[in-house]
């Protein structure tokens, strides 16, 4: 079996804070439940990328007098890529040169807005990225989903602008100069207005994810002659943290 640290999962993650939410979902939702939305998709895709047992996790963050660290995502704070000053351009190209530096030999990109990505995907980004391959799982919004490269093939990236609204094609046309193959992802959408929100939330108790909690474990059974006193409902030891938007806030 390889090596996890082979592999590295890589996350843009942004402080629950108006002024670091994206433009688009402040204009569609509103500044305050823009916040809870994003966050909502953050920490569920932080909780899954960090459970991912094949591959090494890449945090991108810049830090702020009111979020200094990573607690509001992660009590154990988890550290990451400081990111300050940085474009978001720049923020993806250093996350992978950093995974790379870490000895990496291939890097995932996970885009967090992308809910409906699975785990079969990454397996299959992971599998058929190598220095010839870049895999990439496009958006119906233009960006991509799933985005994997070697160190041999970061080049692609190169005059590649992520505010462009046509990213994955982008990248896939550069791909193609370089002489590389693309090697293409299932689509999905992202969470950008009311219909995929709701497209969201009506999918989340039926299709497997990589952006759902693992099912509570069932409570073992007692005996028949043995007497319980009050049992009342069980507290909650996975509730979210600190500063996470309830479901109710979408």
């Amino acid at each position: 079996m390889a090596d996890k640290r082979d592999n590295a999962l890589i996350l843009l993650v942004d402080a629950p804070v108006p002024e670091k939410t994206g433009q688009e979902l402040k204009k569609v939702f509103g500044p305050e439940r823009a916040v809870h939305i994003n966050l909502d998709l953050m920490h569920e895709s932080y909780r899954s990328a960090k459970s991912y047992g094949e591959a090494i996790l890449i945090l991108s963050y810049e830090k702020s007098p009111k979020h200094p660290d990573l607690t509001w995502l992660d009590p154990e704070d988890p550290g990451f890529l400081e990111a300050k000053g940085k474009s978001y351009d720049d923020r993806v190209r250093a996350a992978f040169a950093l995974a790379f530096f870490t000895g990496a030999k291939k890097a995932v990109m996970i885009n967090h807005l992308c809910p409906a990505v699975k785990q079969e995907w990454i397996d299959q980004a992971l599998a058929k990225t190598d220095d010839r391959t870049v895999s990439l799982g496009a958006v119906q919004d233009g960006s991509f989903h799933l985005l994997g490269l070697t160190q041999e093939n970061l080049r692609v990236l190169e005059e590649i602008s992520f505010s462009s609204g046509r990213t994955a094609e982008d990248i896939a046309e550069r791909a193609r100069r370089l002489k590389l193959t693309v090697h293409s992802l299932p689509d999905t959408y992202s969470v950008r207005d009311e219909e995929t929100l709701r497209k969201w939330i009506d999918s989340k108790d039926n299709s497997p994810s990589l952006f759902k909690e693992p099912p509570a474990k069932a409570p073992e059974p007692h005996s028949s002659g043995e007497k319980k006193h009050g049992r009342g409902r069980r507290h909650n030891n996975g509730a979210p943290a600190e500063g996470q938007a309830e479901n109710s806030s979408l």
